[in-house]
């Protein structure tokens, strides 16, 4: 089908052509190749992924031989009448599994493990057609496990329960990958972050920091085929001068903001959420668009409560502008005032338990809650976010266990 649709668009394709640098500055590039030709262009779109620098499975024996490792899956039906064990629970290992899974003729037992109990990386969509999968017995979960050590024809895992010995002809690692750093600053390309993990940063036309090269797909942070296909169609139109294109994504985002007070674009409104709101400053423009499709943002007047104590809930909440405080049950005020740019809410995320303080707001205040498995996910994939949000709940937990009038400064 692809050579099919490249034929048809006269698409020019270099096979076994290895990109080595590519320099200059819209309209005048200069892509050069390991065999020193040169290739001139006025624009360059990079859609190279980050699998060849995916994340090593490194425990006892995985580089033995004693089974088949690989880090990534071509062809499903290649594997008949094998013990499968796809360690990563992200979209790539959950689409691998459903894939080795789905005919069973081939005969294959379908296992895949996750170390946390959440599968807070995957798209929602995926995470169902897992559970789908494994309630029709055509595939084995294990969250809270994670490998320990392989062993021929065995791998043996840490569970909560102790080490489990499980048989095993193949493990197919999707542990995650890392961009290819060093190639893509050389291209005059920033990062939202010093992050291993971290992303390009991105306008909302997939534009880099350096003018004419454009990031598309997994290095982007979209690792789904659909998203690079449809980014990829949306780049050559702005390229050819479709100005007026928006993202797919906009009518959905104008819809989350047009009861707010004041009158942004989306692109406005989703700067000042994260310049303002500290665990979200390390995220790229591309990043806050797909978190803001989870998210719900609201505006409460002077007094309004925001949720009672004792309500159920395991949301994040972060402040945007404005503050809140928690009330005594008479209404004064206890003093805990919690400002703008920090969040609340944290202690329901964490431990899944009722809310424990009612909080108020003590000013025009607008919040973005971000429900559980959303701000996991973007934790899971941005290292900055899951260390701010650490940062405040061990604070909060540690100043609520003294009560000395201690300061966050003084810790």
């Amino acid at each position: 089908l692809w050579d099919e649709q490249i034929a048809a668009a006269k698409v020019n394709v270099r096979l076994k052509s290895e990109v080595k640098t590519i320099a200059g500055a819209k309209g005048d590039f200069t892509i050069t190749l390991t065999d020193k030709t040169e290739i001139k262009v006025e624009n360059v779109i990079l859609a190279i992924g980050t699998q060849g620098n995916p994340n090593l499975l490194r425990v006892p024996g995985a580089d033995q031989g004693h089974l088949q490792l690989q880090y990534q899956l071509d062809d499903p039906g290649e594997y008949v009448d094998e013990h499968i064990m796809v360690v990563g629970a992200g979209d790539a290992g959950i689409e691998n599994a459903l894939g080795l899974a789905q005919d069973v003729a081939q005969g294959n037992i379908v296992t895949i493990i996750n170390r946390t109990a959440d599968f807070s990386r995957a798209k929602s969509a995926n995470v169902k057609l897992l559970m789908q999968a494994r309630d029709e017995g055509r595939m084995n979960i294990v969250t809270d496990t994670s490998p320990n050590r392989i062993e021929p024809g065995h791998i043996i895992l840490d569970t909560r329960d102790g080490e489990a010995r499980i048989r095993c002809d193949r493990v197919i690692a999707r542990m995650g990958s890392a961009a290819p750093r060093k190639f893509i600053e050389e291209c005059g390309i920033e990062f939202t972050s010093a992050d291993r993990e971290a992303f390009p940063k991105l306008s909302p036309q997939f534009e880099t920091t350096n003018p004419g090269i454009f990031v598309i797909g997994a290095l982007a942070g979209y690792p789904l085929i659909k998203h690079c296909m449809n980014q990829g169609y949306d780049i050559v139109e702005f390229i050819n001068g479709n100005l007026d294109l928006k993202p797919a994504d906009e009518p959905i985002l104008e819809g989350k903001f047009v009861n707010l007070p004041k009158k942004k674009s989306v692109d406005e409104w989703l700067e000042l959420i994260r310049t303002n709101v500290t665990i979200l400053n390390d995220l790229s423009p591309l990043q806050m668009r797909e978190f803001m499709l989870d998210s719900d943002v609201r505006a409460y007047g002077k007094n309004q409560t925001i949720f009672e104590k004792n309500a159920p809930g395991s949301s994040l909440f972060c402040i945007v502008e404005g503050s809140v405080d928690i009330p005594l049950p008479d209404g004064r005020s206890t003093g805990i005032v919690i400002p703008e740019g920090s969040i609340f809410g944290e202690v329901g995320l964490v431990s899944g338990r009722r809310r424990g303080s009612t909080i108020r707001s003590i000013a025009d205040t607008i919040v973005v809650e971000i429900p559980r498995n959303a701000i996991l996910k973007l934790m899971a994939s941005v290292p900055g976010v899951k260390r701010a949000v650490t940062r405040i709940s061990t604070e909060r937990q540690l100043l609520q266990m003294w009560q000395s009038g201690l300061q966050s400064a003084d810790l």
